[in-house]
């Protein structure tokens, strides 16, 4: 004669769930599954099974984990076998948390082959997302075989077993119901009993249709939500000659208290409130507490200041809902626009005007299929491939960068840069290749140019006779002082002799168009090339002796000699810096 079997049916024990963002709420959820595990023992029962939703989120912490493994490893000191499924809170793409504790020998993962418990047969199914029930595919159910039997005798026939199946679904003829448990029964290849269920937080015990399958929900062994207001509990499977009975067992668990609490209109709305909640004293410690305002409309009241007075009061946890009218704006005041996110992200990327690098950034950071830890990885690995193939460009003899300046207004004239915001000095009779040396030393301030033939060259400091051979000029706009350029600097930069240069004629601009700012106007005398406090003829002076000059160590883009006892680090190029990948190379 086969012996009794009892299974201890649990579900919805959601470990982990911060519920209000409570670290008591969590403990809580772990001492209600801790209480079904102690019964479990105490009882001696053949197994423990759980239908689905084990952790409430398919990332538990490491906490979470281990208070998890310390729990169910009482069931195997027992031996008692810890049977389960995956539910929708839990399920992960690939490999489950109930794998692990499958391969540490601490629970057994149900599925369509049966295990056997004595001659009863438990099956399992995961949580099947809706849109995939109706192609569910029923084949591979293996019918129990008198083999598996742990009893004694073991040539019990086939009919003589008992088969559980176990599933984490909103069958009907329940609220939200997704799956029709008739058409379960009908595509499996045997005749079940029992169907074992989880994911509907409230007990429930009913037969199918036509009435020789029992449907069961064991219930959650916590409150996940106010509206839960009947006791938490679990089942107990009982499978007998007699027949197979099923009974419930109830948890206790923390007291949620709920206080309504209905102003009248009256001045000290707090004193009203204040005495209501004091009519429940008693109730109050260790107690999750919602107290709900209604009645006539009235000030605004501070919830966390409720919240507080209900702390104050021991409550563990406290919720205010003010749930009275308030004014509502006039109808034509409000005005609700709704966009699909992808364009409005498409759109404000847009506006950034990313380059090639920040898109690269911005496509791996959204990218859906790229999991956060692989995030960096992929990143450095993504701009690494685009950095080698612009490194190829910027080799290529023929490449060009174009750098946009900003056009020197009046107010800057007298700026720390050391350049003068008079026009642009055109020169009469200039030949090509004084053209050619006028240009490349204007290219340091304003304008715009084109760079061409060496990688990096962008922002950075150039001898003036790499800056002539480099850059192709576009736009110009300001002038230069030579007092900016050296000696070797200025005989290079040109293919005609020096003296031959210094007989080109300059065309300076009369005195009366100066800024009325510019110091030592009257002394001021413009020419092509320099523009400083110095008279035409000191200038001229100047000009004559470059040949006997100490070359000096500035630059087209240095300060003026007055600002060089500043600290460095202040000047400021009248043309912003241009970044790009070249500099880096």
């Amino acid at each position: 004669m086969a012996r009794e079997i009892r299974i201890l049916h649990t579900a919805d024990t959601h470990l982990g769930y911060r519920q209000y963002h409570s670290e008591n709420r969590r403990k809580d959820f772990f001492a209600a599954f801790e209480l079904v595990v102690n019964d479990a023992v105490e009882m001696q029962v053949d197994a423990v099974v759980h239908a689905g939703d084990l952790f409430d989120s398919r990332n538990p912490t490491l906490e979470d984990l281990l208070e998890t493994m310390n729990i169910l490893a009482r069931l195997k000191e027992a031996g008692i076998p810890f049977l389960g499924i995956v539910g929708n809170h839990e399920s992960k793409q690939n490999i489950q948390w109930l794998d692990l504790f499958e391969e540490m020998g601490l629970a057994v993962r149900l599925g369509k082959k049966p295990f056997m418990v004595g001659n009863a047969a438990i099956y399992g199914i995961d949580s099947v997302p809706k849109s995939k029930i109706p192609i569910f595919d029923y084949s591979g159910f293996e019918a129990p075989d008198s083999s598996l039997s742990t009893l004694s005798n073991p040539s019990t026939p086939e009919e003589n077993f008992w088969k559980l199946l176990v599933m984490h679904q909103i069958v009907n003829p329940f609220p939200y119901a997704e799956w029709d448990c008739d058409e379960v029964l009908e595509n499996l290849p045997f005749k079940v009993d029992a169907i074992l269920l989880g994911d509907y937080h409230e007990h429930a015990i009913i037969k199918n249709k036509t009435g020789e399958t029992w449907i069961t929900y064991s219930g959650s062994t916590e409150r996940n939500a106010v509206s839960e207001k009947e006791a938490r509990s679990y089942n107990i499977i009982t499978l007998s000659e007699k027949g197979l009975e099923i009974s419930r067992r109830t948890i206790p668990t923390r007291n949620f208290l709920s206080i309504q609490v209905e102003l009248n209109g009256e001045d000290n709305p707090y004193e009203q409130i204040f005495s209501k909640v004091n009519e429940h004293l008693e109730e109050i410690p260790g107690s999750v507490v919602f107290l709900e305002i209604i009645g006539d409309s009235g000030p605004v009241l501070s919830q966390s200041e409720l919240e507080e007075y209900l702390i104050n009061k021991k409550a563990i946890v406290a919720n205010v809902k003010d749930w009275r009218t308030k004014e509502s704006f006039p109808e034509e005041a409000l005005k609700i626009t709704f966009s699909d996110p992808d364009h409005a992200v498409a759109s404000e990327i847009r506006k950034m005007s990313l380059n090639d690098g920040g898109l690269i950034i911005n496509e791996v950071v959204r990218s859906p299929d790229i999991s956060k830890s692989r995030v960096d990885e992929e990143t450095e690995s993504r701009l690494s491939k685009l950095i080698e193939a612009k490194a190829e460009e910027f080799k290529s003899p023929d490449f060009r960068i174009e750098v946009p300046a900003s056009p020197i207004s009046p107010a800057s004239s007298t700026s720390d840069s050391g350049f003068s915001g008079l026009e642009e000095l055109k020169p009469s009779g200039e030949s090509e290749p004084d053209k050619n040396f006028r240009s490349a030393m204007e290219i340091g301030f304003a304008g715009k140019a084109e760079f061409s033939g060496e990688t990096g060259l962008s922002g950075k400091t150039r001898p003036i006779e790499v800056i002539a051979g480099k850059l192709e000029i576009t736009e110009l706009s300001g002038v230069l002082r030579t007092s900016d350029l050296d000696e070797k600097t200025k005989m290079k930069s040109v293919s005609q002799p020096v003296s031959q240069l210094h007989e080109t004629k300059l065309a300076s601009k009369p005195e009366s168009e100066l800024p009325d700012n510019e110091p030592g106007k009257e002394a001021q005398k413009p020419s092509e090339f320099a523009v400083n406090s110095k008279s035409q003829e000191e200038t001229s002076g100047k000009s004559e002796k470059l040949t006997e000059e100490k070359p000096a160590r500035a630059t087209g883009l240095t300060r003026k000699a007055g600002k060089a006892g500043q600290k460095k680090g202040k000047s400021k190029s009248a043309v912003p810096r241009q970044y790009n990948l070249g500099d880096y190379l």
